[in-house]
């Protein structure tokens, strides 16, 4: 059985503009040890960057492993605007397939944390 990907979304305005959004989402994933999927293009700018790891998660279990542990898959995307630029950002597991049974709050809060830390960087 194969279970939908437990994810959320956000999108928002900012008064910047895509290129220094870009850095700035760029420094945040390097951070999280990010390993970069999608690379940005014109005119709309995208990352697509997945975090954490599924070995460790699926091994060790995922009730057992920390939050930065779980795998996870962030796509942001910049879009400059008349006001400065819209972000979109998703953030979802990146499992794959199998149970996420025990893990979904788990799962939910990092989820909310990274989104909350995304915007938080985004509008200082």
């Amino acid at each position: 059985m194969t279970e939908v990907p437990i994810s959320d979304r956000r999108k928002w305005k900012v008064n910047k503009p895509p290129d220094d959004i870009l850095r700035m989402v760029t420094d945040f994933l390097v951070q999280k040890k990010a390993k970069f999927v999608e690379t940005p293009t014109l005119p709309v700018k995208v990352i697509v960057a997945t975090i954490g790891s599924g070995a460790k998660t699926r091994f060790f279990g995922g009730m057992f492993v920390s939050e930065q542990t779980l795998p996870m898959k962030v796509m942001v995307l910049m879009n400059q605007v008349a006001e400065g630029t819209e972000v979109e950002a998703t953030i979802q597991d990146n499992l794959g397939f199998g149970s996420r049974m025990g893990m979904e709050r788990k799962y939910r809060d990092y989820i909310g944390h990274l989104l909350d830390d995304l915007e938080n960087l985004l509008q200082d």
